[in-house]
């Protein structure tokens, strides 16, 4: 559901500062007005309080009677507002039939304007509406109509937004480059035209990139430039956007106390202005960001206050969200029941609603087989992991699909080019024949269609490799996807067996045998991640594996340390062995190395020389006990690391009598 609810919120162009009572009193205005030219004047402040504060069944009779005396007063640009704010109403109900309808509406009226500032604002919203809707092919479409009438007749700001707001719909293609080229260009234009919150907005949309692909260092330094001229932003509320942009990232990224800090900051504002959609989302973070921080209570307590705006605002999507956070916080609490009365009245209540994505759907699948699982119904617990697995399947399908559509289209585009090339090079070889008068001249005509020749068949197979390239990434891409899924049921299942036998020392092997899965399946979901399926990123692997171990051996004594240059990249059939053998290193340090109350350390190095990596694992616990021959070891441990390490032709050396020092050297 990437940006789904996101764009609810933050692509709506106008501010609301309303109250409730401002609301009471201009209702009572209009009533005491006997023209339509005072009750116009009325409605347009009205029009504008009630947008962001008030609920689209409320608020839709007041721009309907906007729009009928506009149309009287020949207002067009208050008649086109009125069915915009409708349209947005419609919007916000997930009914996309009348919210397209009033989008439409309004751009017939402003496409006629010679004000192609007031055309790109209504064409801005009929782009939200086919992106929410995830018809993201016709949102670009809309988008590029509105940028070619910039071209032709520059005018006023909007261009910032929609070059943003297509940037965004490319995103959701999976068209990563030119999503980055579409803010690239609205900040340009921003810059040009010293618009400072479409330059906020960019470089917002920027970060909420790099939050995506998890490279959560970058996305905090674009907030934090979004941030930098706040004082210039006309627009209070894009300011406290990125406040709600940092506390987002800060959640994915793990640092908990700086995203409730965040969140904190915009949802004072937010509340203050009477801004509901944003109020909601945020309580719906700080829900998240309890709930990841293995605090259910405070997570149930948040998701139920977002539960009741979503509820006031009469939003599915949102009332959808809250519950499935409110499910999540229950389940952590192993109140099965409750999370399951809750679950599937969102699956009941989302059937008809067009907006709720597969990967909503799939998320809501899998907390359903967590939730059997809890109450050892394993049969309907792995009856929705089926589901889960299918509809995460659909989407690697989708993106699949989508891929091979683009190499489709590419394909016939050079295919086309060829043929002309080819018609082209047919009218020079019979001129060259018709003017031939010498040998000479004919020698080189025969060269020179020679060479052309070449080229053409050169160009065609180089080509052919590209795509044929793409299509081996894509398959590549998918492998790793299956594998990742087959992993995680193998995993289910040992879940399953777990919950059989009551046996803590046959549960704790099978918790090492998880872990050993967890950091082959880390694998495969990095590479599935990667734009470059060969290559896996040690930095981001290794953290993963130390986090599953630190959960799995809970102990706050003992910290873990890596020293990794970002930069250093393994190929995938190294990843596998390094990472069990970190796996097993970690394993055994926390297990034996310290005692309950001691405070201890392991780090975790990887050097790159030129011809050879340099891997050392260290603990400073109380080392192998005297006599111990490490040698004639036969534990399960050190065997398996010495296997693997052979596997990838390395030199294994371990000490152990000040705490155990590892070092493993491999060639590249």
């Amino acid at each position: 559901m990437k940006k789904t609810l996101l764009l609810i919120v933050l692509l709506v162009f106008f501010n609301s500062y309303g109250q409730q009572s401002k609301i009471d009193s201009l209702t009572l205005q209009l009533e005491l007005k006997k023209t339509n030219e005072e009750k116009i004047k009325i409605l347009e402040l009205l029009s504008k309080i009630l947008i962001n504060y008030s609920t689209p069944d409320k608020s839709i009779p007041y721009f309907l009677e906007m729009s009928a005396i506009s149309k009287k007063l020949k207002r067009h640009e208050l008649e086109s507002q009125s069915y915009k704010y409708i349209s947005e109403c419609y919007l916000k109900k997930g009914d996309f039939e009348n919210a397209e309808k009033y989008a439409l509406e309004a751009i017939h009226i402003s496409i006629n304007s010679n004000d192609t500032n007031f055309y790109l604002i209504d064409i801005n919203q009929l782009g939200r509406v086919y992106h929410h809707f995830q018809k993201y092919k016709k949102a670009v479409e809309t988008y590029n109509k509105g940028i070619s009438r910039y071209k032709i007749h520059p005018q006023g700001n909007a261009i910032c937004t929609i070059y943003s707001n297509l940037g965004i719909s490319y995103g959701q293609q999976g068209k990563i480059e030119k999503e980055i080229n579409s803010y690239l260009k609205s900040s340009k234009y921003a810059d040009k035209l010293e618009s400072y919150t479409a330059k906020s907005f960019a470089l917002y949309n920027i970060a909420y990139l790099y939050m995506d692909l998890n490279q959560y260092e970058k996305s905090e330094k674009y907030y934090l430039l979004a941030l930098k001229d706040s004082t210039k932003i006309e627009l209070k509320a894009y300011v406290y956007m990125n406040h709600h942009g940092l506390g987002n990232n800060y959640s994915r990224w793990g640092k908990y106390q700086k995203a409730l800090k965040h969140n904190k900051i915009a949802y004072n504002y937010y509340k203050s202005t009477g801004n509901k959609l944003y109020q909601f989302d945020l309580l719906n973070n700080t829900a998240i960001v309890y709930g990841r921080m293995n605090n259910p209570s405070k997570s149930i307590k948040y998701a139920n206050l977002a539960l009741k705006l979503a509820v006031e605002l009469n939003h599915k999507l949102a009332i959808a969200g809250a519950k499935q956070t409110l499910a999540n916080g229950l389940i952590n609490l192993k109140k099965y029941n409750e999370a399951k009365g809750i679950l599937l009245e969102i699956a009941r209540d989302t059937t008809d609603v067009k907006i709720i994505s597969l990967e909503t759907k799939s998320a809501i699948y899998q907390n359903l087989s967590s939730v059997y699982e809890g109450e050892k119904n394993y049969t309907k617990s792995l009856e929705y992991f089926k589901k889960f697995k299918n509809a995460n399947d659909s989407i690697l399908i989708n993106q699949r699909d989508s891929n091979i559509s683009d190499i489709e289209t590419k394909y016939q585009t050079e295919k086309k080019e060829k043929e002309n090339l080819q018609l082209k090079t047919e009218k020079v070889e019979q001129a060259l024949l018709l003017e031939k008068e010498t040998k000479q001249k004919w020698l080189l005509s025969f060269g020179l269609i020679s060479s052309l020749l070449i080229l053409v068949i050169g160009g065609y197979f180089y080509q052919k490799n590209i795509k044929q390239k793409e299509v081996i990434e894509t398959l590549q891409k998918d492998l790793h996807h299956r594998v990742k899924n087959n992993l995680a049921i193998i995993n289910r299942f040992i879940d399953v067996v777990k919950e059989e036998f009551n046996n803590e020392a046959f549960d704790a092997k099978l918790i090492e045998l998880q872990n050993r899965i967890a950091s082959i399946n880390e694998v495969h979901q990095q590479l599935y991640n990667n734009k470059d399926a060969t290559k896996l990123g040690v930095k981001k692997y290794i953290e993963k594996l130390k986090q599953n171990i630190e959960n799995t051996y809970v102990n706050k004594n003992i910290t873990v340390e890596q020293h990794i240059d970002a930069t250093v990249n393994l190929k995938a059939n190294i990843s596998f062995p390094i990472g069990l053998i970190v796996n097993e290193f970690l394993t055994n340090s926390f297990k034996y190395a310290f005692t309950n109350t001691e405070k201890g350390k392991i780090s975790i190095n990887i050097n790159e020389a030129d011809n050879h990596y340099k891997l050392e694992l260290a603990d400073n616990g109380k080392g192998f006990p005297k006599g111990f021959d490490i040698s004639n070891s036969k534990t399960f441990g050190l065997r398996i690391m010495k296997l693997l390490t052979q596997q990838i032709n390395g030199t294994f050396k371990i000490d152990g009598a000040n705490g155990v020092k590892l070092t493993i050297q491999f060639p590249k």
